[in-house]
């Protein structure tokens, strides 16, 4: 099934994001959750930039893992739930801004820059830009973390994906006008960016993937 073609529904509820999400991916939501918690944070006190933080999930687990996190998303209403969330970690800031605005940011202050299902809802042009800042902003050794949905690499997971993602992908349209889209080439989008991936895992017939990539 697909994981965010349903995204900007959802985000339109945002007390029922973390549930709907869950339901949207079988539960592999979580299993991407701690992947990438688990390659973002290398060591305790290292400082992680997380674009689109959404509800906090990841960034709670990051801070529970020993990450000082700075988690930005546009959203307010996902940033509140994400606040009261994260109430007692004292370590995590929460800013509302979008990603074009990473730019703000010192360069070579962050161990990892994180992005957990929110690339998808950019297009190719923004991606671009977020892969060239988060070069930027990458401390020696540093990575990033993507944890996406992305078009199934088999013909059979593909046409399975297109099937699953129909109903959705219209009835996000219906109610709110957009929806994401999976992402054609990851890999190759983060060569043309100056990273190489050192390691990928994949979830749900190959339809979400966590990517550690580090610059060339």
């Amino acid at each position: 099934m697909s994981t965010l073609a349903l995204m900007r529904l959802l985000e339109s509820a945002p007390d029922r994001y973390d549930w709907g999400m869950t339901v949207l991916t079988f539960g592999r939501v979580q299993r991407v959750h701690r992947a990438v918690a688990k390659a973002a944070v290398t060591a305790m006190g290292v400082n992680v930039l997380e674009i689109g933080c959404g509800t906090g999930a990841v960034a709670q687990r990051m801070a529970a893992a020993g990450a000082r996190v700075t988690g930005i998303d546009q959203n307010p209403q996902m940033l509140e739930i994400a606040r009261r969330r994260l109430a007692d970690h004292a370590e995590v800031a929460l800013v509302e801004q979008t990603a074009a605005e990473i730019d703000r940011f010192d360069p070579g202050s962050f161990h990892a820059v994180v992005a957990s299902l929110s690339l998808s809802e950019m297009s190719s042009d923004e991606r671009v830009y977020v892969f060239k800042q988060a070069k930027r902003l990458l401390a020696a050794d540093g990575v990033l973390v993507v944890g996406d949905e992305v078009v199934a690499p088999r013909y059979w997971q593909r046409a399975l994906q297109l099937v699953l993602r129909l109903p959705q992908a219209l009835l996000g349209w219906i109610l709110v006008g957009s929806v994401s889209s999976p992402i054609r080439d990851l890999p190759g989008e983060l060569a043309r960016s100056g990273f190489r991936i050192r390691q990928q895992q994949h979830f749900l017939f190959g339809t979400l993937v966590v990517v550690v990539a580090e610059p060339d």
